[in-house]
């Protein structure tokens, strides 16, 4: 599942994703995960700042409930510096923008495992 409010970086993440061979959703903002109205996906891509949100306690939300909790979370975020932030958040790993399409690949490989 992908969160960020930028329609251009979702479509960025969706491209990249689905010709690797990804299933994607797009979620545009917070208010769906904060009242848990989605189907649980096998990762969560969710950027730091969103409209009306802050995805760090997107975060500390998914990581709080039973039904996610155990599903991985990449923060990400073109604020440098975050990284400590997002772990303490309960953040699998963080990316920072920009950054490569091979490194988005491999994070999401890492944690969500091959594309089938």
């Amino acid at each position: 599942m992908i969160t960020d409010d930028d329609p251009g970086i979702q479509d960025i993440y969706k491209l990249i994703l689905e010709k690797a061979g990804y299933a994607t959703e797009l979620v545009p903002d917070g208010e769906r995960i904060m009242k848990n109205r989605f189907k649980c996906p096998v990762i969560f891509l969710l950027d730091k700042q969103l409209v009306g949100f802050d995805g760090l306690d997107l975060c500390r939300h998914l990581k709080s409930q039973e039904s996610t909790r155990h599903i991985p979370v990449i923060m990400i975020s073109a604020t440098p510096g975050l990284s400590r932030a997002a772990r303490q958040a309960g953040a699998d790993a963080f990316m920072e923008k920009p950054f490569q399409r091979d490194e988005l690949l491999a994070i999401v490989e890492k944690y969500a495992g091959a594309p089938v």
